[in-house]
Parts: structure tokens; C-alpha cells; sequence
């Protein structure tokens, strides 16, 4: 095993093993009509892993934009899951 691939692996274990507690605690998404707070923290801890919204690994949602978001993103998510807000002011505060 080369170097790099030593390199690689143990990046993708301390990506992997960081888990919950390696996690953003909120992230903001500023918009026209009123910031959404997105809790991400606590819907990592819910969830318990990263795939379901992070298809290639950890990092940006690949694509992620209001249709996202209000299709089978977010808004997707909480009608299938029946958790969570699905109507415009349960995201988004103030604006």
C-alpha cells in the first residue's frame, strides 16, 4: 500500500468516525423571504448517518437550491417522515 492510499483511508476514518460529534451545529440559508435556520446537528442525530442527504459523502448537497429543498429535499423528507415543518413559516423566519 502506497502512501497515499495510507492517506486516503485514514481520512475517510476520521471523516466517518467524526461523526455526530464532528457535525456543523446550524447552518443559514439567507433568501428573500426570511432566513431558514437548518438545525443540521440535530437531524444528523436523528437520522444517525450522513448518506441520506449526503449521497457522495460529507460536504454541499450536490444540486441543493430551492427546488430541492421544497421537493424531495427537505420538505420531501418531513411529509414522508411526518416530522418536521412543511409549511412555509416553519423555515422561514422573518423576511
Amino acid at each position: 500500500m502506497q502512501w497515499r492510499d495510507c492517506a486516503a483511508a485514514a481520512a475517510a476514518l476520521l471523516i466517518a468516525g467524526a461523526g455526530v460529534a464532528g457535525a456543523i451545529e446550524t447552518i443559514t440559508y439567507p433568501n428573500r423571504i426570511g432566513q431558514v435556520n437548518f438545525p443540521h446537528k440535530l437531524h444528523q442525530e436523528a437520522l444517525g448517518q450522513c448518506r441520506g442527504c449526503h449521497e457522495k459523502g460529507p460536504g454541499k448537497i450536490d444540486g441543493f437550491d430551492k427546488v430541492l429543498a421544497h421537493g424531495k429535499g427537505c420538505k420531501g423528507c418531513h411529509e414522508t417522515m411526518k416530522r418536521g415543518p412543511t409549511l412555509c413559516k416553519g423555515c422561514h423566519k422573518g423576511g
